[in-house]
């Protein structure tokens, strides 16, 4: 028995799932309830679940059955067929533990000075008085830390060549029509090398590789990620080669900038939009910063902000869904899947839950004060030995932006209707990109 399938044509769920997939997925679990397929073309049909039960049995069942590297062959022309997001089995996990120690426990203070530096250096462009777009800003900072923090680039002329490449890259490949190539299977990327993208990756790849290879001569004393990754050696000894570094870099600039700068967008668009809790962390940031800058010291003491950060997430998930394709039968309530069903976790549905959110719709940071965030009913970061690797990374960054910012800018959301979620790639991002009106800088 399968579950009940959305009744309209594919074509008509496709553009619908591309256009707007959270009113598709609103739509499913009032029609049918927590399990339900839709038909997307590329994909054929897809079981969509939110049940937290189904979750966990998912995020701890043996990998080797719930595959999430082999669904995504879509993004293999973007980042590669080495990177840690198309890899599944062994492979995946040997790739996981060389990759996730430069993102982890202590190192994450080494980065502190470099994102509040960014964001300073920002916030001094910022027009007062007049509205503008937060999430191109918040995408430069996010870019700046990645180019510093994971290749130790320090010279501005590096950083501005690079930084102004990959963001035109970003912002080419983010259109609403990429997902539809994917799925439909059509590489533009590595096939049509004449396309101003294609140009693009060659230029990106090429100077990955050539600092790959500088770094390699060069040796020495480093502390950003690519040093910690040249070092890495797996259980038999092997470094990474020069392919697997490529790949992996390409996955931490275009996953580990870009989905921070939204999420961070989101965050201050509900900031803003809800005056009693903006009042509430200015006085922790008061409390805990007082007038001198941001010390990494500070960062644990500022727990309303860590609620206010999983809330933000809770209510605009960046991703709204997360895929395992299924290696053998699999039982879901009445229903048994058979092996090659695509099953497609839905963070967005899960988040909704009256059951585990009242007032759902509602922003209440207090949700997450003084409680364990259960992995199963909040995964924005997907989950089990899939889940983000950056997940750590883009918490504490999004905590040093959020924090330097406020305590040092006064702005207001500027009129207008609220921003909706418009689909950039695989992400939702903001409407608009959270327009603000800045009325107070912080003194030169």
């Amino acid at each position: 028995m399968f579950p009940p399938v959305f009744e309209s044509p594919a074509v008509l769920q496709s553009a619908r799932w591309i256009t707007a997939p959270l009113g598709l997925l609103d739509e499913g679990r009032r029609r049918y309830g927590d399990t339900f397929a839709l038909r997307i073309l590329g994909l054929g049909s897809i079981v969509i679940v939110s049940d937290p039960d189904v979750i966990r049995q998912m995020f701890t069942g043996d990998p080797d059955v719930f595959r999430a590297g082999e669904g995504r062959y879509f993004l293999r022309q973007l980042v590669g067929d080495t990177s840690i997001l198309v890899l599944d089995g062994e492979t995946h996990m040997r790739k996981r533990r060389l990759l996730l120690p430069p993102f982890h426990g202590e190192r994450l203070h080494a980065y502190a000075e470099t994102i509040r530096d960014a964001t300073v250096a920002s916030i001094k462009t910022w027009p007062i008085g007049d509205p503008f777009p937060l999430q191109p800003e918040m995408q430069r900072i996010t870019l700046q830390v990645i180019v510093r923090a994971v290749f130790g680039l320090r010279e501005d002329a590096e950083i501005q060549h690079f930084s102004s490449l990959l963001t035109r890259f970003v912002n080419i490949v983010s259109s609403p029509i990429r997902p539809i190539l994917a799925l439909l299977r059509i590489n533009t990327l590595t096939r049509a090398p004449w396309l101003p993208s294609s140009k693009m990756k060659a230029e990106i790849d090429r100077l990955l590789f050539a600092e790959i290879a500088r770094r390699r001569k060069a040796g020495g004393e480093h502390h950003d990620v690519l040093s910690l990754l040249l070092d890495a050696r797996d259980e038999d000894g092997r470094p990474l080669t020069d392919v697997e570094l490529r790949d992996e870099l390409i996955t931490v600039l275009l996953a580990g900038h870009e989905t921070t700068a939204t999420a961070l967008a989101w965050t201050f668009g509900l900031m803003l939009a809800a005056p009693e809790v903006k009042a509430r962390l200015d006085d922790e940031l008061s409390a805990v910063i007082g007038d001198g800058p941001l010390d990494p010291s500070h960062l644990e003491k500022l727990v309303y902000l860590d609620a206010v950060i999983k809330e933000s997430l809770r209510l605009r998930p960046i991703a709204p869904v997360v895929s395992r394709l299924l290696k053998a039968p699999f039982q879901v309530g009445p229903y048994l899947l058979p092996p090659g069903t695509r099953v497609t976790l839905s963070v967005w549905l899960t988040h909704q839950r009256k059951d585990l959110y009242p007032e759902p719709e509602r922003f209440l940071p207090d949700r997450f004060i003084g409680k364990k965030t259960d992995p199963y009913a909040w995964f924005p970061f997907g989950g089990g030995v899939r889940r983000c690797l950056g997940m750590a990374f883009a918490l504490y960054e999004m905590k040093v932006v959020l924090a330097t910012v406020f305590s040092r800018v006064g702005m207001r959301l500027a009129p207008g209707p609220p921003p909706r979620p418009v689909r950039r790639s695989v992400t939702l991002a903001p409407s608009g990109g959270t327009r603000v009106v800045v009325h107070r800088l912080p003194d030169p």
